[in-house]
């Protein structure tokens, strides 16, 4: 519905990727290709699970010079199209931005949704990112011209759960791309509040950290804490919580904790014990039969 309601947008295509869905999900985007003007490519990405692959099934599909991705749990911009085709005129590849919404602003209706994260029409050229050794792609809302996405091979497909983009920005960087922020292309999405799933994307997260620092000799240049000394410091402040000298925040410090943890072992299996995964960078571009 999002990508329906755009305003002042060129041509464009919407490309569904389905990665296996064992729902109602094939039948839905039947229905609702037939209920709607816009252009619509189903893409059955099954082959293999995770978004890396997806993503790359859905770019090997792609009539498109310029390609710009959302995931399916987020509600775009009135303007996102739009604001995306201008950016492209600054750069081949630009970061877009996310705002957090609660689970009560996401049971709104759409343009309650957008008016809770700030959607307006004036479009705000990108600018340029804070330099960064290891620099930040935000996955679900970015542009890049296939041409681009091409000459670095997209996602690697041996990041499964977490890292995929980031090994994607650092990536585009090595090969001389900057990526700009663009502030008014944007996206709410839905924050995910299970503690639970919080502290094992911080793991996973720092986990992929750690095949990134390894895989491209960057350990140097990481900007996250030594393990040693982050356990240290996360022993000291649950004690000093349990003693009542210090607010206690055992969600925030379980979080660190298992960042920590996360790095630590992934330090330990791809640096110290050379066990890196294999590389499969580009996995799903050459895909044939893509139809859904």
């Amino acid at each position: 519905m999002a990508l329906q309601e755009q305003d002042a947008a060129p041509d464009f295509e919407v490309v569904l990727v389905d990665n296996g869905s064992t729902d109602r999900t094939g039948e839905i985007i039947r229905d609702f290709a037939d209920s709607t003007s816009l252009t619509i490519c189903h893409i059955n990405a099954s082959d293999f699970q995770g978004a890396s692959y997806a993503r790359n099934v859905g770019i090997r599909a792609s009539s498109a010079e310029r390609i710009m991705f959302c995931d399916a749990d987020d509600v775009v911009s009135r303007w996102w199209i739009s604001h995306g085709d201008l950016c492209f005129d600054f750069s081949p590849v630009w970061n877009g931005s996310a705002i957090l919404l609660t689970d009560e602003e996401f049971e709104g209706s759409l343009e309650d949704i957008r008016l809770a994260f700030g959607d307006k029409p004036k479009f705000e050229p990108p600018v340029a990112g804070r330099p960064t050794a290891f620099p930040v792609l935000m996955g679900g809302n970015f542009g890049a011209t296939k041409s681009a996405l091409e000459s670095v091979k997209a996602f690697d497909q041996s990041f499964v759960g977490a890292g995929e983009d980031n090994d994607l920005g650092f990536r585009f960087r090595r090969a001389g791309f900057e990526y700009p922020n663009a502030p008014s292309v944007r996206i709410g999405y839905r924050g995910k509040w299970d503690p639970r799933f919080i502290r094992s994307l911080a793991f996973r997260q720092a986990k992929a950290h750690a095949l990134i620092a390894t895989r491209y000799g960057s350990w140097p240049d990481s900007p996250m804490p030594k393990v040693c000394r982050e356990l240290i410091r996360v022993t000291g402040s649950a004690i000093l919580m349990l003693t009542g000298k210090k607010t206690k925040d055992w969600g925030g410090l379980s979080n660190r904790a298992s960042a920590a943890m996360g790095l630590g072992l992934g330090k330990l299996e791809y640096l110290y014990l050379g066990r890196l995964p294999g590389a499969e960078i580009g996995a799903g571009l050459e895909s044939k039969n893509l139809a859904g």
